[in-house]
């Protein structure tokens, strides 16, 4: 079974072909394509885009097909091959060039056209996003076992978010993971690290100041995140708290 070929090797094959077609040199094309845009598509350049080499991003494509005066569909080769969309994803060349065309009536549906990653691999992905929820989850139960706080509730669902860069700084500082940083503040202030920190911090014409006020208001925070986590794992359980 033939490897299917990459997209902008097919593109690049499509670009030679249609330079052919017109009885143009590289040094030809590259003196076309500079004329729409394309400064840096010497007569190198275009050979390393024409073998696969140089890949153009959308724009360039854009600029290329206008010089070739070519639709962008033509400049896929009209073959009987896959063509590799990344990301696992492949698709018949007949059914790229009719994508690109816009033409549906033409677009095939056999299963022989297309190949996606699998529902296996989505699978895969939600159990492994679903194990690293009930991890963390698991981690923070000893801090949500100190409030009266519904573990199941949208306020403690947006603990799982990702975290901002000051709640990283935050956990590093304290040696945790982000989620029990976010868990206590909840848990504390009933609102995130940041929210907390700057309400307390206030406000300051002068950055400088600003600056100063937010740092003695992240060391108070820090004081108190601290002895909350303390509370909630005892020394047997802190190092497995540390993730």
């Amino acid at each position: 079974m033939m490897m299917p070929v990459r997209i902008h090797e097919a593109i690049g094959a499509g670009i030679r072909a249609a330079r052919l077609a017109k009885g143009w040199r590289q040094q030809d094309a590259s003196d076309r394509f500079r004329l729409y845009g394309l400064p840096n598509w010497t007569p190198g350049a275009v050979g390393q885009v024409e073998a696969g080499i140089r890949r153009p991003n959308v724009g360039e494509l854009l600029l290329a097909a206008a010089a070739l005066e070519v639709a962008l569909a033509d400049l896929i080769p009209d073959a009987d091959e896959l063509i590799d969309l990344g990301a696992g994803a492949t698709m018949s060349a007949r059914a790229v060039r009719a994508l690109l065309a816009g033409d549906f009536g033409q677009f095939p549906r056999s299963p022989d056209d297309f190949s996606f990653p699998g529902d296996s691999a989505m699978e895969d992905a939600l159990a492994r996003a679903g194990a690293e929820r009930d991890r963390q989850r698991a981690l923070i139960q000893s801090i949500l076992d100190l409030s009266s706080l519904d573990p199941w509730s949208a306020e403690v669902h947006r603990v799982f978010l990702p975290p901002t860069l000051a709640e990283s700084r935050a956990a590093a500082r304290l040696r945790v993971e982000p989620v029990q940083v976010r868990a206590a503040a909840l848990v504390l202030w009933s609102r995130d690290f940041e929210s907390e920190r700057d309400a307390r911090a206030g406000t300051a014409d002068d950055p400088k100041v600003l600056q100063a006020q937010r740092g003695h208001a992240t060391r108070a925070l820090l004081a108190e995140l601290r002895e909350l986590l303390t509370a909630a794992y005892p020394a047997s359980k802190r190092e497995r708290a540390r993730g």
